[in-house]
């Protein structure tokens, strides 16, 4: 059997490893580099038992692997369906990954990110607004997951599973185009590359480095600057000294999450500055300015409610809820952060929900159970079931303000996702 002749970043890594292995080309052909590479792979399907097949594609990895000289396990995770699935089936698959980590006794969990993901994941942060952490795109490292494939193309990983004849799984999602990333990769980065009369997959993964290099950077003088100045209560007018860029990394290194948005920054600087002497963050949050240092305050914020009948809507100041319901069950669930699906007998004959918004994010709730936390999950009692026969759905929405912990990591349909 001939040997791949593409290869990853493995200079780093020590044996053995931990492979996330879905049966998918990237993954396949990271379990043969790593072989290559003489690094102990032990592959690593999770199965979240979500479709039919799943055990299949298991008993497919675990052939993969001894053909390719590998270990192999099997993880099963219990995902119950409903809204923020995908974010949920990612924390539930890296939660067995790190154990599988722990229990082998492997220095690392290594994943099949390629350059085109790299790309697509610039891209993507780029429609979300993000700033310079998120258009670095994929971190080639962090904590104990790596992932040593970012230089190579999704094309350079067929190639590898053609030597070595195998025939990956094909994951249906990644043809659908509703998803965001499938629209992107099969629409958008063609339309940008016809435009520029170039691939662009390389150029935006390069980006990616350079950023990734300078936001690193930046985190590091952000910290020995928070240090001189004062980690805990810095100094205003030493804070207000430093370079605007800077000054905008420390203040945001110093908040911690949730990360606080460019306007709640600037507005911090001007606390600093001796503008104003206090600004009101997101998250309940306050900074004070009091004998030049800062002082970050986190208080209980006046809640605000709304009783909401379903169907039907209802407003209170800055917060808006919807509710409707269905017969049939959705054709693609919502992803939890702003929308979710419900078993609507849970709220029984009641007619009407209860909306609460304060520091703690929002909370949608019964006069008996609690039903939707925005941007964490549904309650137990709440969750869709095989016997689900209406499907309540309920959208929130705040203002201009963001909700705190919204920002729920989700999937994009092919594989792990930052």
């Amino acid at each position: 059997m001939s040997r791949p002749r593409a290869r990853g970043d493995f200079a780093a890594l020590i044996g053995p490893v931990v492979v996330a292995c879905s049966g998918g080309a990237d993954s396949l052909a990271l379990l043969a580099l790593c072989g290559d590479a003489e690094l102990q792979p032990v592959a690593v399907h999770v199965d979240h038992a979500l479709r039919a097949g799943s055990a299949s594609e298991a008993e497919f990895v675990a052939r993969a692997a001894t053909r390719l000289g590998a270990g192999f396990r099997s993880c099963r995770v219990a995902v119950a369906p409903g809204s923020n699935l995908e974010a949920r089936a990612r924390a539930a698959r890296y939660g067995a990954l790190e154990r599988a980590r722990r229990e082998l006794g492997a220095s690392v969990v290594l994943t099949g990110h390629t350059a085109d993901d790299q790309a697509e994941t610039v891209l993507l942060n780029v429609l979300r607004g993000a700033a310079t952490d998120g258009i670095a795109g994929i971190p080639a490292r962090r904590g104990t997951i790596a992932r040593p494939l970012l230089g190579l193309r999704r094309a350079d990983t067929l190639a590898i599973c053609r030597t070595l004849d195998l025939c990956p799984i094909v994951d249906p999602m990644n043809a659908d185009p509703v998803y965001r990333r499938v629209f992107l990769r099969r629409e958008v980065l063609p339309a940008l590359e016809r435009a520029a009369r170039r691939d662009l997959i390389p150029v935006l993964a390069r980006q990616a480095e350079v950023l990734r290099a300078e936001s690193d950077l930046l985190d590091e003088l952000a910290l020995d600057a928070l240090v001189r100045i004062g980690a805990e209560a810095p100094r205003g007018e030493g804070l207000a000294a430093l370079p605007l860029a800077l000054a905008r990394r420390a203040i945001r290194v110093w908040l911690g999450p949730p990360p606080p948005s460019f306007a709640e920054i600037d507005r911090v600087l001007a606390v600093a500055r001796g503008e104003v002497r206090a600004a009101e963050l997101g998250a309940a949050r306050r900074v004070e300015r009091s004998g030049g240092v800062l002082r970050l305050r986190v208080h209980e914020a006046a809640p605000e409610s709304a009783t909401v009948p379903f169907p039907g809507s209802a407003r209170a100041s800055h917060l808006r809820v919807e509710s409707w319901v269905e017969r049939a069950a959705p054709v693609r669930w919502p992803d939890g952060r702003w929308t979710c699906v419900l078993d609507a007998e849970v709220a029984g004959d009641v007619g009407r929900l209860v909306a609460h918004h304060s520091g703690a994010g929002v909370l949608v709730r019964t006069d008996g159970a609690e039903l939707w936390r925005v941007g964490y999950g549904v309650g137990a009692s709440a969750r869709i079931r095989p016997g689900t026969r209406r499907f309540l759905w309920i959208t929130a929405e705040v203002g201009d303000a963001e909700v705190a912990g919204a920002g729920v990591a989700t999937q994009d349909a092919t594989g792990e996702r930052e």
